[in-house]
């Protein structure tokens, strides 16, 4: 395909979005199309090469060839070359963090886990107020105020938030012949209990399989409607009720249902043992055959992202509708303080950001190689022939890229899967506090203390493997003795003065 029919391609699908939008509310960012030439001042300014770091697995010369087709659009419009560097999702963290407590430099990173107050308050992050202005107008004028004020701390932006759905729902991701085979119907599992049955059926049909897999260790997505307040301790125990009391998740009634049902599936056999320790993802386990199911977030086109992660046709049994909170603003992207020229880092993100060309090259990776368009009219896209699942060579995570929304559409999924993205944010049901910013300033000791309490029992908990009435009474008092009244009190105060704020 010629570079000029793909452009008009691209800029068609926009202009469908952003006539979508035109009927919603300004809360939802819609996007626009591809910004003008750049003035001759920005393509000669000069040189200079902006490392991002990016997570998920890929083969290191098809990440060369994607970062050399990126550098395209950005040499010639900034005189800028672009970097890509991938790590695993079980290295990403410990490699970031290392990356920024040594100094190296990079300039442009994923949240992927690190908050708002946390990243601000450790000086690990540039404030972004002064150089959006700047390099970033379209996505300041792009994204809604409400969602800005989401990434910032005592008035100053931290983070650009993506453009991808911004609530969750959660569930069960189950390979649709194993459904089949069981005979069951997804639409008869209301409840936690509903598919504890169909966990036990799983384990007496498929012996070899585990029922339900932790993922890298971690099961930390809930059936329930908690709202994190922003991160740390301190949470609404059910953010679609209306109480705005701050409680401790840990001692809460949800809580102990949740860890308690998750021991007695260990018990039981249906649960992966030892699942805190567990190094592969979920995606991987059921790819290989040795897993039924997973708990995941669901949204519009979770199905056909698994599947493209799994080789296998997938379907989500959704129990908790879908809602929102400030906690869904929650993945990001940074300027590390790394950064050399926090400026030129900007200028590209936002380039990623509003140019649907530069976003399928970096999300999608190089046409012909690592896709094939298979439907021009509609922007659907595939595997090249002889490729799949099993044997690709750069993994695919749009909702990971700052605006999966001007992307092309997976052949697999919805051809309007991105209006059904835009519908899901406008229609989730919003939590009282959606918009509350913590600010941990005050107790960043009490924090670290808490945080290494939880390092030692969260996981474990979440994944069955520890025997909560055992464990519980003693995770609670070491909770307290680190101080997490004191953070949940200070939580509660800003709440209200956020909340006095609004009325």
């Amino acid at each position: 395909m010629k570079i000029k029919k793909k452009t008009m391609l691209l800029a068609s699908s926009v202009v469908v979005l952003s006539a979508l939008m035109s009927g919603c509310s300004k809360e939802a960012a819609s996007p626009e199309a591809t910004p003008a030439a750049p003035a001759a001042s920005e393509s000669s300014q000069e040189p200079y090469v902006v490392k991002i770091i990016m997570v998920d697995d890929a083969d290191d010369e098809a990440v060369k060839a994607v970062a050399a087709e990126a550098s395209k659009i950005t040499e010639a419009k900034f005189n800028t070359t672009i970097e890509l560097v991938r790590y695993g999702f079980s290295s990403f963290n410990q490699q970031r963090n290392l990356m920024l407590s040594s100094g190296e430099k990079f300039d442009l990173m994923p949240s992927l886990g690190l908050t708002v107050p946390n990243a601000s308050n450790s000086g690990q992050v540039v404030a972004l107020n002064d150089l959006l202005k700047e390099y970033g107008k379209d996505m300041l004028e792009q994204i809604p105020q409400s969602d800005w004020d989401s990434t910032s701390v005592d008035g100053q932006i931290y983070a650009v938030r993506n453009n991808k759905e911004l609530a969750s729902g959660y569930g069960y991701a189950i390979p649709t012949e194993y459904l089949e085979a069981l005979g069951t119907d997804p639409s008869s599992i209301k409840t936690e209990e509903d598919y504890e049955g169909l966990l036990k059926a799983a384990k007496a049909k498929f012996p070899n399989m585990y029922p339900l897999v932790s993922d890298a260790g971690t099961m930390g997505y809930y059936i329930s409607y908690k709202d994190d307040l922003g991160g740390d301790p301190g949470v609404l125990e059910d953010s679609t009720k209306d109480s705005t009391t701050v409680v401790n998740w840990y001692t809460s009634d949800t809580y102990k249902d949740i860890v308690a049902r998750r021991y007695q599936w260990q018990q039981e056999g249906l649960l992966l043992p030892n699942g805190s320790t567990n190094s592969e993802s979920a995606v991987s386990l059921i790819k290989a055959g040795k897993a039924f199911s997973s708990i995941t977030n669901t949204k519009p086109g979770v199905e056909a992202e698994i599947e493209r992660s799994t080789g296998k046709p997938m379907t989500v049994i959704e129990l908790v509708s879908p809602y929102s909170t400030t906690n869904n603003i929650n993945n990001l992207w940074y300027v590390p303080h790394n950064s050399e020229k926090p400026e030129r880092a900007v200028q590209v993100l936002n380039e990623m950001y509003t140019n649907p060309e530069l976003a399928n090259i970096l999300i999608y990776g190089v046409e012909g190689k690592n896709y094939v368009v298979k439907d021009e009219a509609k922007g659907l896209i595939d595997y090249p022939e002889g490729m799949d699942a099993g044997n690709k060579t750069y993994n695919v995570d749009p909702w990971a890229w700052p605006n999966e929304l001007i992307s092309h559409v997976w052949a697999s999924d919805s051809p309007t899967v991105w209006e059904d993205t835009l519908k899901f944010n406008e229609e989730a049901i919003k939590s009282v506090a959606k918009g509350f910013v913590w600010n941990n300033t005050k107790v960043l000791p009490e924090i670290a203390a808490v945080n290494n309490v939880l390092s030692k029992f969260v996981n474990a908990l979440d994944c069955g493997d520890l025997n909560p009435e055992e464990v519980l009474p003693r995770f609670e008092k070491e909770l307290k003795s680190a101080g997490i009244d004191t953070i949940i009190a200070e939580k509660q105060a800003q709440l209200d003065a956020w909340l006095a704020q609004k009325k």
